[in-house]
């Protein structure tokens, strides 16, 4: 991210939520292995990222809450919560919007009715969301069921490709489920504990004659091991999932 205070971009406190004026620029001018974020939770630099676990599709909504002034729901009820909530884990799954709700007028009409679980918890605690089931868009083509994204290859200012790559996930920052160690990486599994027992995993694949990424559960090209992309938490990967560092492949 590159952004100028100039043009008005701030840091914000966490006291009082003042703006400070700041310039959001790269941590190094290079992607040599060795320049990783050194603050953060697993040696990301230049990356795709996609973030997972705060939402949760329901049949219904129990328990109202009007205080806020946009009235939601803190519980979810559906094929994917088979039972009951742990209160020391996940309280609930709030907040929760009904289909068709506009926010007192403020937005479109929710598509689904559904949960985004970050209220009284800091995401999917006990993994029993759908991005923890083998069911994401994997159709090839456009049809009945939604085909997966497709990604190209990404490049650097000149257009020559990365020469190595490395799959990373801080899914251990909050394994509290299993008491995962980030720093040892005893007890950190993945698949994490879920109903669906699954974890998302990268796929390279051709389509269209194109070298593309594509992330979930497609099978219609290297996978790289499903969910053992991710390789194991240990002292040497700042407390995330990491593979190795290994060279780019192409199809």
């Amino acid at each position: 991210m590159i952004a100028s205070a100039a043009n008005g971009f701030m840091n914000t406190s966490v006291v009082d939520c003042s703006g400070t004026p700041f310039n959001f620029e790269p941590e190094y001018s290079t992607a040599r292995a060795q320049n990783v974020i050194p603050w953060g939770f697993g040696p990301y630099m230049i990356n795709s990222e996609f973030e997972v676990g705060h939402f949760e599709p329901c049949t219904s909504l129990q328990n109202p809450v009007t205080s806020t002034g946009d009235t939601y729901y803190t519980n979810c009820l559906g094929p994917y919560e088979t039972s009951t909530e742990n209160s020391a884990l996940e309280p609930d799954d709030a907040p929760c919007y009904p289909f068709g709700d506009t926010h007192g007028g403020t937005a479109s009409p929710n598509l689904v009715t559904g949960c985004d679980v970050f209220t009284d918890a800091i995401g999917d605690l006990d993994y029993d969301g759908t991005p923890y089931y083998p069911d994401w868009p994997n159709s090839i083509t456009p049809d009945l069921f939604p085909s997966t994204f497709l990604q190209y290859q990404p490049t650097t200012g000149s257009g020559q490709g990365y020469p190595e790559i490395q799959f990373v996930t801080d899914n251990s920052a909050t394994q509290f489920i299993t008491g995962c160690d980030p720093e040892s990486g005893m007890n950190c599994v993945l698949p994490p504990p879920g109903p669906g027992h699954f974890y998302p995993y990268w796929t390279q694949a051709r389509a269209g004659g194109v070298c593309v990424w594509e992330f979930g559960n497609v099978r219609n090209g290297y996978t790289f091991g499903g969910d053992k992309q991710w390789g194991k938490v240990g002292p040497t990967t700042l407390g995330a999932f990491a593979s190795p560092i290994r060279p780019n492949p192409s199809c």
